[in-house]
This record gives structure tokens, C-alpha cells and sequence, in this order.
């Protein structure tokens, strides 16, 4: 493969930076990773004592690179992750940080360091090559897990609004709770398991449980979603899939809501850099605690998002949701729409920031009769996440996460309105 040579040239190039004899050393390892003595090269690397950012990163990737030359993947892992840390924006070293994941079947992480090459300067060769490897990674996947845990607190989890009371009927005041602050813990777990069924084509059985659990037990909350259906596979990362659905969720009175539909999905890479997927749900819903059936019916959801990897160093992110709750009753039946942007950013150094906007506008078809003084409800929810992360702090493999958000809804009824400000940890592979 040409990485080969162009990482040798690269650590050329890099002697170029040094001076005295901490350079003199580092040029002398780099002399003999091209004569192809390795471990020499690796001795040499170690035995110098670096006196400037440059000698530092120089180090890490004559280590790296002279164990992976050695087939030494795990060996290298360290030191080729301290080269991305020192300078994320050198396509070269995620190249072969991508490699070492991919090798020892990392697939997630390497994933994310080819897609973050692809935006660098490459050669047609290279970026062949690693359309080559995201194609193997998704046709040797069988099984995918997902787990998440967060610490949130927030000033306002049950979206209390201002107001002291509503009136009922319009001639009776029933007084509202007051905006409480809270820490939750926020929960995540699931799977996917993507059996062979032919060359290009896998079944798919996916379980997901998500929930919030406080110390006021009536706040928690529990959703549960399995699916089952079947994913074709194809050129340029393309997988379109279809299947059915159940899902149900639980508070402290017990299940609150059940349903079931069916989903069709398709995801695409448009370019070296570009990654779309769509997704469409129709879904019969149930609530069995509301009386008369008054909010059941179908519930019809489309979404469309994209990943865009502007540079090495830069992704962006956007998308758009339209959803349609077909209700029993007209002022439960209501529509919604949502966009939302962000990116993140990879520091020298190790540290990643990132900033996302979100913003959605729910609009019911009737008034509620219990509310007659106002106009069919009309909500627009805004809320702003900005989230810090350092790649060198992990544990397990996993890169804690902070997270803080703020956000308000607005509403033509008043006691639909609120804020809340939040904050929470929590950890990812995605660094």
C-alpha cells in the first residue's frame, strides 16, 4: 500500500524541525525506520528526551509506526493515539490509526478516523483504500451493542411551567407544580444483531431500552423499542432496510404507552466526505391510562440527516424530522417539524468541542375542550448543547463527555412554556 512510503517521507520531512542533539537522535531513528531496522529505529526514538512539540510528536510516530512495520498493533496503539492527539489535523496519522483499530477489529473507532482522513490530501489509491476497508468493516459486522449512562442535572426536569395555575373550563383555577430542580441519571442499552442471510443481505434484530431514573420515583421514565426486518447491502456504504416494530413505554403508574408499525431505512456515502440516511416510521400507538382511547392513532415520522467531515479536524452535522400524531381527538392530534446543526472540533492537544442548535415547532389541529379560552396549542421548543471531551482521558476504551444545554419552549398557551438548563457526563468510542 503507498502509506508506507508517504509515512516514511513524512518522517523525513520532520527531521527538518529538529535541532541539536535531541534531533540529531530523532534523525538518527529516522534513518533507520527507512534502512528498515525497526527496533534500532525504536531504540533510538525512546532514548531521545524531546525539547519541542515537533520532537514530541516526531517520537510518538517513529515509535508507533516502527511497531506497527513489526505487526505489532497493540504496541503501537498507544503512541500512534498520542500522534493524533499532538497533531489531529496530520492526515497521515489517522490513516494509520484507523489501520491499527481496523486490525484489531475496532471497528467503530476505526470508522471514525477513515472517515476523518478522507477529508485530508490523499491520493486516489488512499482513498480507494479506505473506501476498501469501511466496505469490509460493514460486511463483517454481525452484532453491534450500545450502552450509555449519564449524570444530569437540571433546573427544570419535569418542564415545569412559570405560571401558578390553570384555569380548567375556563371559570376553575387548578394550581400547578413549581419548577424543581433534580439530578437524574440517564440510562441506555441495546444491541443489533445482523445475521448472514446472503451475500448482500443481512436480517436485523434491534432491542432498545432507554430511561431516566430520579430520586423522585414518579419522575422516572422507561421506553422500549425492538425491531426485526432485513438490510441490503451495497456500493459507497449504501444499506437500505425495512422491517416491523413494538415499542412501549412506563412510568410510576405502570405502561404508558404501546404500539407497533413498521420502519424502512437508507443510508448512503455521497463523496469521500459525505454521509447521508433517511428513515420513515408509521407506528399504531396506544395509550392505555387515557380515558376514551382519546390520543390513540397513528403516528407517521421521517427524518434526514447528514455527516459532513469538512477537514480532519472539523465535522458537521444536521438534520431535519417531520412527524404526523393521527389522535382519536382532534386536540390530540398535532404535527411536528425539527431541525437541528452542529459540529465538533479536535483541538491540538487531545481536546474536542463541540456545539449543537435545535429547534422545533409542534402545531395540534383543535383546541383542548378543557382549555377553551385558548387557540389550538402552538409550541416552539429552542435549545442550545455544547459538549467538551478529552481523547487522552479514557477509560475502557471510553473518553468521558461533558455536556450543557439549555433550552426553552414558547407557547401560545402559557402553561405550556418553560426552560430548563442541564448538564450531564457521560462517556463515548467516537474520539
Amino acid at each position: 500500500m503507498a502509506w508506507g512510503s508517504r509515512a516514511l517521507a513524512l518522517v523525513a520531512a520532520l527531521w527538518c524541525a529538529g535541532g541539536g542533539l535531541q534531533a540529531q537522535t530523532l534523525e538518527q531513528a529516522g534513518r533507520l525506520m527507512v534502512a528498515q531496522d525497526y527496533a534500532a529505529a525504536r531504540d533510538a526514538a525512546q532514548s531521545a528526551t524531546p525539547q519541542t512539540p515537533q520532537d514530541s510528536v516526531e517520537q510518538a510516530w517513529i515509535i508507533g509506526l516502527s511497531h506497527m512495520r513489526e505487526n505489532a498493533l497493540r504496541a503501537a496503539l498507544p503512541y500512534l493515539e498520542r500522534s493524533v492527539t499532538l497533531a489531529p489535523d496530520v492526515t497521515r496519522f489517522r490513516l494509520e490509526l484507523a489501520r491499527a483499530l481496523y486490525l484489531t477489529e475496532q471497528d467503530d473507532r476505526a470508522r471514525f478516523h477513515f472517515e476523518s482522513a478522507l477529508a485530508g490530501q490523499l491520493a486516489l489509491g488512499e482513498i480507494a483504500a479506505i473506501q476498501e476497508y469501511l466496505t469490509a468493516m460493514d460486511r463483517r459486522k454481525t452484532w453491534q451493542g450500545h450502552a450509555s449512562i449519564a449524570i444530569v442535572p437540571q433546573t427544570n426536569p419535569t418542564r415545569a411551567s412559570g405560571e401558578s395555575h390553570v384555569m380548567i373550563g375556563g371559570a376553575i383555577p387548578l394550581p400547578l407544580a413549581q419548577a424543581q430542580s433534580g439530578v437524574g441519571v440517564d440510562l441506555g442499552l441495546g444491541g443489533t444483531w445482523l445475521p448472514r442471510l446472503g451475500h448482500d443481505l443481512r436480517g436485523r434484530v434491534h432491542v432498545m431500552a432507554h430511561g431516566q431514573v430520579f430520586e423522585e420515583s414518579r419522575l422516572n421514565t422507561w421506553r422500549l423499542r425492538s425491531e426485526w426486518g432485513v438490510v441490503a447491502l451495497g456500493d459507497h456504504g449504501r444499506q437500505i432496510g425495512a422491517g416491523i416494530s413494538v415499542q412501549a413505554a412506563f412510568g410510576q403508574g405502570g405502561r404508558i404507552m404501546e404500539g407497533a408499525g413498521i420502519y424502512a431505512s437508507f443510508q448512503r456515502r455521497f463523496g469521500p466526505r459525505t454521509h447521508l440516511s433517511i428513515r420513515a416510521n408509521a407506528d399504531r400507538l396506544h395509550y392505555p391510562q387515557v380515558v376514551n382511547k382519546a390520543m390513540d392513532g397513528w403516528r407517521t415520522a421521517l427524518s434526514v440527516n447528514t455527516i459532513h467531515v469538512l477537514t480532519p479536524q472539523i465535522r458537521l452535522d444536521g438534520g431535519v424530522s417531520l412527524a404526523k400524531h393521527n389522535a382519536r381527538a382532534d386536540f390530540n392530534t398535532r404535527r411536528d417539524i425539527g431541525i437541528s446543526f452542529g459540529g465538533q472540533y479536535a483541538h491540538a492537544g487531545g481536546v474536542t468541542t463541540g456545539l449543537n442548535l435545535a429547534a422545533s415547532q409542534t402545531q395540534y389541529a383543535a383546541s383542548n375542550p378543557l382549555l377553551p379560552q385558548f387557540a389550538p396549542a402552538r409550541d416552539t421548543n429552542v435549545s442550545v448543547t455544547a459538549s467538551l471531551m478529552h481523547r487522552d482521558l479514557t477509560v475502557q476504551g471510553f473518553a468521558p463527555v461533558l455536556h450543557f444545554g439549555a433550552e426553552r419552549q414558547d407557547s401560545n398557551i402559557p402553561t405550556r412554556s418553560f426552560s430548563n438548563i442541564r448538564a450531564s457526563i457521560g462517556a463515548t468510542r467516537n474520539f
